[in-house]
């Protein structure tokens, strides 16, 4: 999965700052438990943010903060208060960037149609060799529905498009770029000692426009069971959002210089054979990762290397100048947060 891969109006009254009130609302107490007899307007959901015609709510936020906190409860001793609030702050910039992107798909009549996710569906089971019960079971460890599963991957090539329209032309990899990446990568190479390694990891995916705080503390509770003594490729057939690498417990074979995306390359090589590192962020979420073995070098195409450095390169740089469009929706929109 990791070997030079690619890289979202609710109308409502805005009756007073950070609210959404019901005036006048019906006196039974099913369908506003919070009125009073004398018809007070009475609030029944917060506005936390307002993305330009757009708005976040109270509740989404919380939904979003409670899961984190099931998924890795606090340690003892910790300021939950501080926390929480934390937590919220972060979920909070990342619904706002969803807002944006939504705005954005709109207005470039961006359209990611059912079928276009259903051949992703497809060429994901036909290459791990699933079927559609034992991809609902994958998907069922790891806490997500079929739907679920499908619309991460609809923003995922929602983004990709977004990328081909208004981010590609700022990119560039020059012959350059290439020439210097590749002395750093030999420098680091009679450094080591050896040129490619052997691996495993599990990975734990973060969404378009997402914080990725929920997976990193998934990823610092899978390295505590780790040191408790849990067997790395069990956890990883178990845990893993990688659906090429999870069936063989994580096994990812052996690879060797500009193969990987940088973040994870520059782990692995530094890796002490058998010991778990991480967790590691790349474009792609979050990774624990160990290395089983370090291997001499191979007879490497130079052609080959070259054009593996370049789109590496590449990568790095896509990520770069989405993360900078993002900033620019940020600075045209109007965005009051209310938290």
């Amino acid at each position: 999965m990791l070997r030079l891969l690619s890289a979202s109006s609710l109308s409502l009254a805005l009756v007073a700052p950070g609210a959404v009130l019901a005036a006048d609302a019906p006196t039974t107490p099913a369908a506003a438990p919070a009125a009073d007899s004398g018809g007070e307007m009475v609030v029944i959901e917060r506005i936390v943010a307002v993305v330009d015609d757009q708005v976040v709510l109270s509740s989404e936020v919380d939904g979003v903060v409670e899961q984190m906190l099931q998924a890795q409860p606090p340690p003892e001793g910790i300021d939950r208060p501080a926390l929480v609030r934390q937590r919220r702050e972060q979920v909070l910039d990342s619904l706002i960037a969803e807002r944006l992107l939504d705005a954005e798909v709109k207005k470039l009549r961006v359209d990611v149609t059912d079928a276009e996710v259903d051949r992703v569906v497809q060429g994901t089971m036909q290459e791990n060799n699933l079927t559609d019960e034992t991809l609902k079971m994958a998907l069922g460890r790891q806490g997500m529905t079929l739907a679920e599963y499908k619309e991460q991957l609809k923003k995922q090539l929602t983004k990709m498009k977004i990328v081909q329209l208004k981010v590609k032309s700022r990119v560039s990899v020059s012959d350059e770029d290439v020439k210097t990446a590749a002395r750093q990568a030999e420098k680091a190479t009679a450094q080591a000692g050896f040129s490619r390694v052997r691996a495993r990891h599990i990975l734990w995916l973060v969404p378009p426009g997402g914080d990725g705080e929920t997976q990193k503390r998934k990823s610092l509770a899978a390295r505590g069971r780790l040191a408790a003594g849990e067997d790395f490729a069990a956890l990883a057939t178990a845990e893993s959002e990688d659906p090429g690498s999870k069936g063989r417990g994580g096994d990812l074979g052996s690879f060797g210089r500009g193969e990987m995306v940088p973040e994870f390359e520059r782990a692995a090589f530094a890796a002490p054979l058998g010991v778990v590192v991480g967790p590691v962020r790349s474009p792609f979420g979050w990774h624990l990762i160990r290395v089983d073995e370090q291997l001499a070098g191979e007879a490497v195409d130079p052609e080959a290397a070259a054009a593996g450095l370049r789109q590496r390169l590449y990568e790095k740089e896509v990520e770069t100048q989405f993360q900078q469009y993002i900033e620019e929706l940020k600075r045209d929109a109007f965005i009051e947060k209310r938290l």
